[in-house]
């Protein structure tokens, strides 16, 4: 879902008697986003979602990825490894995981860009709702071209100054990729085979990139709203 809302000022105009009417171009652009996916009021309607998905993972193994999110910004995700389970959790205040992988079979408390990154998929609704009052920025760079394909390409500055670009489609007003750069480097998210689950349009392929190189791909199974499941599944442990 979040998985997210833009407005702002067309980025570069000389005008400034220009600027009024790029902006609610760009209004314009973010309510057919949301209209899209279902409209703001059916989107807030939802209070849990359950997502259970196969990742691919590129030496060809595939395993089963369950993400669990509440309102206003609960998240957990976990995935089993070679009989192991991963998870990542955040309880609206601390990230936490066990990563039985890397040798970190009890739960910790997770840091720096690690736990941004947890943060960020624990916003519920995504930052193009309400973008204002959350402190971010939006601006509409242009209609460019990736790939052969036109998009909307709109870049999103949050409070933190923390940017990241958002490309719609303007046939479908729908998210097709999101880009990012971390300390990490550069990655991109991209959505395609969206299908309506309770009047709901959901991306069932995520494809996850890194500095341009293919790292996973996300094939949805099934996803669940307002399913009920227990607080302190996002709490970590003592």
């Amino acid at each position: 879902m979040r998985r997210r809302l833009f407005v702002g000022i067309v980025c570069g105009l000389a005008l400034a008697a220009l600027a009024p009417v790029s902006a609610q171009s760009v209004d314009e652009i973010v309510a057919r986003n949301l209209q899209a996916k279902g409209g703001l009021d059916k989107l807030r309607a939802i209070q849990t979602i359950r997502q259970t998905s196969k990742i691919l993972m590129p030496q060809g193994t595939s395993e089963t990825v369950v993400v669990l999110s509440k309102r206003p910004n609960l998240v957990r995700q976990e995935i089993t490894v070679g009989g192991k389970k991963v998870i990542f959790a955040f309880d609206g205040k601390i990230a936490w995981a066990v990563n039985p992988l890397v040798g970190v079979g009890t739960p910790v408390v997770v840091m720096g860009p690690q736990a941004e990154a947890i943060r960020q998929q624990s916003d519920f609704d995504g930052p193009l709702v309400d973008y204002r009052a959350r402190g971010s920025k939006l601006e509409l760079v242009g209609l460019e071209t990736v790939n052969g394909r036109q998009f909307h390409h709109l870049r999103l500055i949050d409070k933190n100054n923390q940017t990241q670009h958002y490309y719609l489609d303007p046939e479908t007003g729908l998210e097709a990729r999101i880009t990012f750069a971390t300390e990490g480097g550069e990655f991109e998210q991209e959505f395609s085979d969206y299908r309506d689950v309770d009047g709901i349009k959901v991306p069932f392929s995520i494809r996850m990139l890194a500095n341009g190189v293919a790292q996973s791909t996300f094939t949805v199974q099934k996803v669940e709203f307002n399913a009920k499941f227990d607080d302190a599944l996002f709490k970590m442990p003592k």
